[in-house]
């Protein structure tokens, strides 16, 4: 069998820092924020195929009475098998009908590169012999839900994206990969997690209290996600680098709390909200957490610290004007610039991997570069204009932050971590916080060779790839975290 082709139909922005939609070339792997998180994927197709054999009967239907498939119901894992079958069967007008699709999908779907695509793939791989149990993988606001497909010639995964309305926004061909158990869900034995919520702006955000199985009072950190939906985990694939630190922490002494946010749990009442700015996205929620967590028993409130990763860490000093008797920040990943002034070097590093820029990619190349642009004065933008997912009240409220000089307001220790294979957020940006502040007695800083975005080890160049295999958050990094918060603490004692 030769090497997979990808051919991508996501046909949707993502934000850019979560490392979720990519453009990928690379046999057998890798796609969406990413955070962003990103930009878009594209169907490339390099070879052609004789498709006499194929038919597109459903479309073709000759009877006097027009056929009219019934919609397809159930959750998405259903929804996804029954959308693979029809595109098995190559029956295209039920796949135009039957089926719940965002703006984008429904405009994809009936699109002729889709059909030559799933013509040459049902080709490619032969006819179908079985299909295999289908299973979710959760990236944000997305579920993707991946159908192992066994044929003749080959095997592979149809990988179904589904946003928070249950409709589908697009589908790839995956390597193959049938569902098997993880062996690393099980909470470990010195680790108790308890179920608690807050309110914030009027709702209800669940979280979890992962502590120590030992001990009676432990300094807690306050777990916060960065740009876009996300649960507390902050998953990403199979991987959940919120709940590996809440884990890892808990077994050296060291509460946690982490919680869904709110554009996760409530995104269409969220989304109807063209108010909104970075205060109701994080800080808000940030502030009604800690101010909850103090009040939990065994909690010591002389030791509460808040790690913010990615666009959490780029409010971090905003933050800490809400909440300044914190005991400690962690900024993991954060940007220290507005993402208007790296979110194009993000694109353009995904765009050529391949050293290939289609003529879509040139499209969307200049669509961003034209919303960046206008991002230089948000006060006229048009109210209902979405800029890289927020409206125009976000961005000013953005344009009038500037995180260096609200940070030297910051007396508390403040920990920066930094992954060095992070194409997301990368070095750049770290520099400029080690730049600005590694003279302050109070700023730590430590990078990492080896670790992506999420603090995930890996080798090479970096790329979005890498997301979907499971990893574990690197215990260099939890290390230094403990280390952090226990300095922090002997220094308090004397």
């Amino acid at each position: 069998m030769k090497k997979l082709v990808k051919a991508i139909l996501i046909l949707l922005y993502v934000s850019s820092l979560l490392g979720c939609q990519y453009k990928d070339q690379d046999s057998g792997s890798g796609s969406n924020q990413t955070e962003l998180d990103e930009t878009v994927n594209h169907n490339k197709v390099t070879k052609d195929k004789n498709q006499d054999t194929k038919s597109e009967s459903a479309e073709s239907d000759t009877t006097d009475e027009p056929v009219v498939y019934k919609p397809v119901s159930g959750d998405n894992l259903t929804v996804a098998s029954e959308f693979a079958k029809d595109l098995l069967n190559e029956n295209f007008l039920k796949l135009k009908q039957a089926y719940q699709f965002d703006d984008n999908m429904k405009t994809a779907i009936t699109a002729e590169e889709t059909k030559k695509t799933v013509l040459f793939y049902n080709s490619e791989y032969g006819k179908m012999v079985k299909i295999k149990e289908a299973y979710s993988l959760s990236v944000g606001a997305y579920q993707y839900i991946m159908v192992p497909i066994v044929c003749t010639i080959g095997n592979f995964n149809y990988q179904i994206a589904f946003d928070g309305n249950h409709n589908i926004v697009g589908f790839s061909y995956e390597e193959y990969a049938a569902k098997e158990p993880l062996n690393d869900n099980t909470i470990p034995e010195e680790v108790i997690e308890t179920e608690y919520s807050f309110s914030s702006d009027g709702f209800v955000i669940p979280g979890t209290l992962t502590r120590p199985r030992e001990g009676s009072l432990y300094p807690v950190v306050i777990l916060v996600q960065g740009f876009g939906a996300s649960d507390r985990d902050e998953s990403i694939y199979e991987n959940k680098p919120f709940r590996d630190i809440a884990w890892d922490l808990a077994k050296q002494g060291i509460a946690s709390y982490r919680y869904d946010k709110r554009n996760y749990l409530y995104s269409e009442q969220v989304a109807e909200d063209k108010t909104a700015t970075i205060k109701e996205e994080i800080i808000n929620d940030v502030v009604a957490a800690t101010k909850m967590v103090e009040k939990l028993e065994g909690v010591d409130t002389t030791g509460i610290y808040i790690l913010g990763h990615s666009l959490g860490g780029y409010v971090i000093p905003r933050i800490a004007q809400k909440l300044p008797d914190i005991s400690g920040y962690i900024l993991m990943a954060a940007p220290a610039e507005h993402i208007k002034n790296y979110i194009m070097d993000q694109f353009n590093y995904l765009a050529y991997r391949d050293e290939i820029l289609t003529v879509k990619e040139q499209e969307d190349q200049k669509k961003l570069q034209k919303d960046i642009d206008l991002l230089d004065n948000p006060k006229d933008l048009p109210q209902n204009k979405m800029i890289l997912g927020a409206f125009k009240d976000y961005w000013i409220d953005l344009a009038g932050y500037y995180p260096m000089k609200a940070a030297k307001k910051i007396k508390a220790p403040v920990l920066v971590l930094q992954g060095e294979r992070d194409y997301q957020v990368t070095m750049k940006q770290y520099n400029k916080w080690k730049d600005n502040f590694a003279d302050a007695d109070n700023w730590f800083f430590h990078s990492y060779a080896a670790l992506n975005h999420f603090m995930m080890a890996g080798a090479g160049e970096p790329k979005s790839e890498e997301y979907r295999t499971r990893k574990h958050v690197d215990t260099k990094v939890t290390q230094d975290i403990i280390q952090f918060i226990k300095d922090r603490n002997e220094k308090d004692s004397k």
